[in-house]
């Protein structure tokens, strides 16, 4: 095991919450310029005839439509934004510029490699670049205590076909308090959870519970970042779609309930019981979440159902929940799901919440939000984490001051 460590002080924690919780509030202007002169020389951009827009992954910014730049004298274009709020975190906004032309296809004209970052800060108002300039990648930012758990290796000599490496985070007073033991919640897409590093965002489930325990606002847990295999279709569905395959969630879930939990369990303090143990995740990592709960309420007494896909195979979640019988106990459930996720969502996420219900769901045992600002990316969940971190782990009465 591998160990990262910092800690703050509860006092420190709160007021830091309250400023984070005001900037974020407060709209920023940022403006962005991109040098479009050596793809003009090289005859790759044409004035004339292209244009240049911005796109990104934060309102006001959206990957499915651009905000044009708008020509200058010297051959930069220029454009700029006001950001009404600050990303959850204060975590960079993730964006990129495009060349766009007549009959191009949807690949076309981006920089290439990957997302670039911008920090919203009024220390650094100006977004300025050469076209097609490598990406500086976001900076690796770790709350509290992150270990590295690899994996095991059995009599063969050999490890399970689908384990990795995962990531565990640890609560505040985990070291100190020696006799307490602690719930856990298992995260599909683990890489995106814990640092920006790899998809340019994160959740920010490290930030966010460091800060809520110390506060004593939740019970502090563990949580567990399971990264994305080399099939993650696969991997995260349940049955197979006629267009994408998949249908490999049964083996994962076995892998993630028969070997990676008790692995944890011998490794960490953990509360190893079905309802003291979670499972989250977003889009097909919802999916794979409410199946999981559904069909292994034997080891999972709750889920964090984000933005999951439910146009998957015909619509599977409703179909499953309306087809399987409820468990006993009812698992406990967070659903969600964001206005600019696409047309219809809400219809399809009020749906999935109605069937539910309709099983018995009701009441302390389920969470509905929508949120009207949310798209399907990392920065819109870590806006909602700490409302699901609240609804898993309410404050024990021991915990309070």
């Amino acid at each position: 095991m591998r160990a990262r460590a910092s800690g703050r002080a509860a006092l420190l924690a709160c007021a830091l919450g309250l400023l984070a919780l005001v900037a974020v509030a407060q709209p920023l202007t940022l403006r962005f310029e991109a040098d479009l002169r050596a793809e003009a020389a090289a005859g790759r951009f044409d004035p004339a005839r292209d244009r240049v827009e911005l796109r990104g992954g934060f309102a006001p910014l959206s990957w499915a439509q651009g905000l044009p730049l708008q020509p200058q004298a010297d051959g930069r274009w220029a454009l700029s934004v006001v950001f009404p709020r600050r990303p959850a975190g204060g975590q960079p906004v993730p964006h990129k510029f495009r060349v766009v032309r007549a009959g191009q296809g949807p690949d076309e004209g981006w920089e290439p490699g990957p997302n670039h970052a911008a920090l919203l800060t009024s220390a650094a108002p100006l977004v300025a670049r050469v076209f097609g300039s490598e990406a500086t990648p976001a900076a690796s930012r770790i709350t509290g205590t992150l270990v590295t758990v690899e994996p095991e290796v059995g009599a063969s000599g050999t490890s399970h076909p689908l384990a990795r490496p995962v990531w565990v985070w640890l609560p505040p007073g985990y070291e100190r308090d020696t006799a307490r033991r602690y719930p856990v919640l298992y995260l599909h897409d683990g890489q995106n959870m814990f640092d920006a590093r790899s998809a340019g965002a994160e959740w920010g489930i490290d930030e966010a519970a460091q800060a809520l325990v110390e506060a004593r606002a939740i019970a502090p847990f563990i949580a567990v970042g399971v990264p994305s295999g080399r099939d993650r279709v696969r991997e995260l569905t349940p049955t197979a779609d006629r267009r994408h395959g998949g249908g490999g969630l049964p083996a994962y879930t076995a892998w993630l309930l028969e070997e990676l939990k008790p692995q944890i369990d011998r490794r960490f303090r953990t509360r190893p019981e079905a309802v003291h143990t979670a499972v989250g995740g977003s889009s097909l990592g919802g999916v794979a979440s409410l199946w999981i709960a559904l069909h292994r309420s034997d080891r999972v007494g709750a889920a964090l159902v984000v933005s999951p896909s439910m146009w998957w195979d015909d619509f599977l979640p409703r179909r499953d929940v309306l087809a399987t019988p409820a468990p006993a106990p009812l698992p406990r459930l967070w659903l969600d799901m964001g206005a600019h996720e696409g047309e219809g969502v809400f219809a399809e996420s009020r749906a999935l919440r109605d069937a539910l219900r309709s099983r018995g769901w009701g009441g302390t045992k389920i969470a509905y939000v929508e949120d009207p600002e949310g798209r399907h990316d990392e920065l819109s969940w870590a806006g909602r984490v700490e409302g699901m971190l609240k609804f898993l782990f309410p404050p024990n009465p021991e915990d309070r001051p």
